[in-house]
């Protein structure tokens, strides 16, 4: 194998075989994230996310072979962007695939796909002590809102 070829990050759509992987992921994302998460979510989530569902799709990031992360493309609809809205949900790269421009290649990737999907407008969160993350993001492109993220839950 080439050498510009090692550590190139390879994307593919997560499938059933992987959820121990991505519930695994899950958990050290949010521990990195300083956030809790039930696992009965993690498991509703990952039933909806690895079956044929037109609104999400979980992308596994390769790395030589190996699982180095995944992140959650979602599909919604809004009228301010003229349709389809996406939102890059919950990007994850593992500890020792980390400062090898691999999160900025899954970013970059999600972004080429959105088109062929019908997405206008592609949106992500990132929690105000990530500034790092903040400013990959702002380096790519993504700017910051005049609004407030506010949310409810139903259940």
């Amino acid at each position: 194998m080439s050498k510009s070829k090692l550590n190139t990050p390879r994307f593919r759509q997560a499938g059933p075989r992987d959820r121990d992987a991505l519930e695994q992921m899950i958990i050290a994302y949010y521990i990195f994230d300083n956030q809790t998460v039930e696992k009965s979510k993690i498991k509703s989530s990952l039933d909806i996310a690895l079956t044929e569902n037109p609104h999400v799709v979980i992308w596994i990031i390769e790395v030589d072979n190996e699982i180095a992360g995944y992140f959650a493309l979602v599909i919604g609809f809004t009228i301010e962007a003229g349709g389809k809205d996406g939102f890059l949900d919950e990007l994850f790269v593992k500890e020792k695939y980390r400062d090898r421009g691999i999160g900025r290649a899954a970013v970059k990737f999600a972004l080429d796909i959105c088109p062929s999907m019908g997405i206008r407008r592609l949106s992500l969160e990132v929690e105000t002590h990530n500034l790092r993350a903040k400013r990959l993001y702002q380096d790519i492109g993504f700017f910051t809102h005049d609004r407030i993220l506010m949310s409810y839950w139903v259940d």
